[in-house]
C-alpha cells in the first residue's frame, strides 16, 4: 500500500508555500491559495479516514493503519484519525494533548483469514478513492495558476500523480513527458538525454602502433589491430571496433560520473569466435576452471568479450555489461556480495542498448531477463505489501532471480535519487567495510530504512 509512505510526501505542499514564484512575492494571492489548500487537506485526509473504516471493518488493519496515519500527515492532529488511532485529548501540565489510550491502541497485525479476493477489493476501493484525491490536488494547482503561483501549480501536481500516476493532467503539469505512449518523469528525461550524449560524445578513434605481445597468440600473426577512443582502448581481429568502442566509451563514462573518479584507463578485446575466446582464456587468466564457458572475462586489467557474429545488439549488451562490472569493480573492489556490481551493470545496459537480457543469477530464470517483466514483478510484490528483504540480498553471495531484480531497481533508485553518496559507498566497501556499514557510510541508513526509502519511490514511479 502507498498510503503510509505518502505521509511524508504530503507535507511537501507545505514546504512549497515558503518558496517564491516570483521575485516580488504576492502575499494577497499566497494567502488565498493557502486557504483553499487547507480546505483541500482536510477533505482529503477525511478521505483516508473512510478508507481506513472500511479496510478495519474487512480486516485489513495495517492498511488501515497506513490510511490514518496519511490522514495525520496531511492535516496534523486530524481528530477523526488521531481517535481511530486510539488516541485521546488530555490536559498534561496545562496544555492539551493528544495521549495514547492502550486499550484502544491500533491492532499490529491484519485480521486471520484475511483473504486475497477481499484484498483485491480493498484496493480497488482505494485506488477509486485516489483517483478522486488526485482529481483535488489538479483543481489545487489550477487554482494556483491562476494566482501565478507556478512552483505550488508544480507541486499539486507532483502530489497528485503520487495519488494517480495514470492522471494525465496531474503528469503534465509535474513535467512529465508522454514518448510513445510512456509516461517519462523529469528525472527520466534528464537520464535519457545524459545517455544519448554519452553515446554521441565518443572520441574521435585513433589507430594502436602497438598492441600487446600476447596478441599473436590469441588472434594469430598480425591479425589484430586496435583503436583508442580518449580512455578506451579496443583491440580484435574483426571490424566492430568503432561500434562497440562507442558503447564501451559510454558506459565508461556513464560509470565515472555515477561513481566518481575518472582515474584510470580501460582495454577493451573482442573475440570474434570461441578458439579466439579460449586462447584468450588460456593466455591470459591460465588455470581458471570454468572461464571458456562465459561470454565475456571480466579481469583486474582488462575486459573481453566474445562477439557473437550475426548479433551486434548482443555484442553491444555484453560490452557494456563487462565494462560496467569492470569500472564498478576498480572502485568498490571484487566484494563477495556482489548486488550491487550487477545492479549497475544492468541498469548502465538496458540504459545504453534499451535491454537487459544477459545479467547473472543463481538457478534458472522463471522467464525473459527484461526490464518490463521484472518491473511488474516487483510492483505486484510491492503493492501487496511484501517484504522486499534488502537486508538478505546486501550480503547475498550468489544472488537469485528476484534478488537480482531487486537489485537493479534498488541501484536505479540510487542512481535517480542518490547519486551524491555513490563514490562515498564505493570508497567503503572498497575499504572493506561490512555491507550494512558501508550502507550506513554511504546513504546514512541501514539496509531496513533504505528498503523503505526504495518501496516508496518504486510505488510511485
Amino acid at each position: 500500500m502507498r498510503t503510509a509512505l505518502l505521509t511524508l510526501l504530503l507535507c511537501v505542499i507545505a514546504a512549497a508555500t515558503a518558496a517564491q514564484d516570483a521575485a516580488e512575492p504576492n502575499e494577497a494571492a499566497e494567502q488565498k491559495f493557502l486557504e483553499r489548500a487547507a480546505k483541500v487537506k482536510v477533505a482529503c485526509a477525511d478521505k483516508h479516514v473512510e478508507l481506513a473504516k472500511l479496510f478495519r471493518k474487512n480486516g485489513a488493519n495495517l492498511w488501515a493503519k497506513d490510511e490514518l496515519e496519511a490522514a495525520v500527515g496531511l492535516v496534523p492532529n486530524h481528530e477523526k484519525a488521531m481517535k481511530e488511532l486510539g488516541y485521546k485529548q488530555k490536559r498534561v501540565d496545562g496544555v492539551e494533548q493528544w495521549v495514547l489510550d492502550e486499550d484502544r491502541a491500533y491492532p499490529t497485525e491484519d485480521s486471520p483469514g484475511l483473504s486475497a479476493k477481499t484484498r483485491d477489493a480493498l484496493r480497488a476501493e482505494q485506488e477509486k478513492a485516489y483517483q478522486g484525491i488526485a482529481a483535488e490536488f489538479v483543481k489545487l494547482a489550477g487554482v494556483a495558476r491562476k494566482l501565478e503561483l507556478a512552483v505550488h501549480a508544480r507541486v499539486c501536481c507532483e502530489i497528485a500523480v503520487r495519488y494517480d500516476p495514470l492522471n494525465k493532467a496531474a503528469l503534465e503539469g509535474a513535467g512529465w513527458v508522454n514518448e510513445s505512449g510512456v509516461w517519462l518523469s523529469p528525472a527520466e528525461v534528464a537520464e535519457r538525454a545524459e545517455t544519448v550524449a554519452s553515446l554521441a560524445e565518443v572520441p574521435q578513434g585513433e589507430q594502436l602502433q602497438t598492441l600487446p605481445e600476447w596478441c599473436p597468440t590469441i588472434f594469430g600473426e598480425g591479425k589484430a589491430f586496435g583503436y583508442t577512443f580518449g580512455k578506451v582502448s579496443v583491440i580484435g581481429s574483426g571490424s566492430d571496433h568503432a561500434s562497440m568502442g562507442r558503447y564501451a566509451h559510454a558506459a565508461f563514462s556513464l560509470c565515472a560520473d555515477l561513481l566518481g573518479s575518472r582515474d584510470g584507463e580501460l582495454r577493451l578485446l573482442l573475440t570474434a569466435n570461441k578458439d579466439e575466446h579460449d586462447r584468450y582464456c588460456d593466455t591470459r587468466h591460465p588455470g581458471i576452471e570454468g572461464l571458456k564457458a562465459n561470454d565475456f572475462v571480466v579481469g583486474d586489467r582488462e575486459v573481453a568479450v566474445r562477439v557473437p557474429t550475426n548479433d551486434s545488439e548482443l555484442g553491444f549488451e555484453r560490452v557494456v555489461y563487462a565494462v560496467a562490472l569492470f569500472e564498478c569493480r576498480k572502485r568498490c573492489g571484487e566484494g563477495q556480495h556482489p548486488w550491487f556490481e550487477r545492479g549497475i551493470a544492468s541498469n548502465l545496459t538496458r540504459r545504453l542498448t534499451g535491454r537487459v537480457g544477459i545479467t547473472e543469477h543463481a538457478r534458472d530464470r522463471s522467464g525473459p531477463a527484461e526490464h518490463g517483466r521484472w518491473k511488474r514483478t516487483l510492483r505486484m510484490k510491492v503493492g501487496a505489501g511484501e517484504a522486499l528483504e534488502f537486508g538478505k540480498l546486501v550480503v547475498a553471495r550468489d544472488p537469485d532471480e528476484a534478488q537480482i531484480m531487486l537489485a537493479h531497481f534498488m541501484t536505479r533508485y540510487l542512481c535517480m535519487q542518490r547519486k551524491p553518496a555513490l563514490p562515498g559507498y564505493c570508497a567503503a566497501l572498497l575499504a572493506g567495510e561490512d555491507a550494512e556499514s558501508a550502507l550506513k557510510h554511504g546513504f546514512e541508513q541501514d539496509s531496513a530504512a533504505l528498503e523503505a526509502a526504495f518501496a516508496a519511490w518504486f510505488a510511485r514511479n
